[in-house]
């Protein structure tokens, strides 16, 4: 199915996701684009990297790109030692653009609880609590 028979009515595309601002929206791929790129900074402060349309195998990289010799969109992610998963193959681009936005953001939210209780326990240790 192309783009344009998965367009709503109001012109966009796919199933309601949540943004980062926590609220339930249909997105474009090019807002999930936008959305990817303000989690960028927080992502790669854990040492992860989102790839955008092309496969670049490394430490911890999620991307999702066309693989020419299956005629498929492919989301994958890479481990500590370069393992490669496959996480999602699918005809269609904006089905793999959501899952990288699903697994981008769900990293996204566990650094930040991560970097919160980090907060939390360094304000203890100044205040002399363990």
């Amino acid at each position: 199915m192309d783009d344009a028979a998965e367009r709503g009515a109001d012109g966009k595309i796919g199933d309601p996701l949540l943004n980062l601002q926590g609220r339930f929206t249909v997105m474009t791929k090019e807002e999930m684009f936008k959305e990817m790129e303000k989690m960028a900074p927080v992502l790669e402060r854990n040492g992860v990297d989102i790839v955008l349309g092309k496969r670049i195998p490394g430490s911890f990289t999620r991307g999702y790109f066309f693989n020419e010799e299956a005629g498929l969109w492919e989301v994958y992610s890479c481990g500590e030692r370069n393992e490669y998963f496959v996480r999602k193959q699918t005809g269609s681009e904006q089905e793999a653009v959501e899952k990288l936005y699903r697994m981008a953001k769900y990293e996204y939210e566990s650094a930040l609880r991560h970097l919160e209780r980090e907060r939390q326990r360094k304000e203890r240790m100044q205040n002399g609590q363990r």
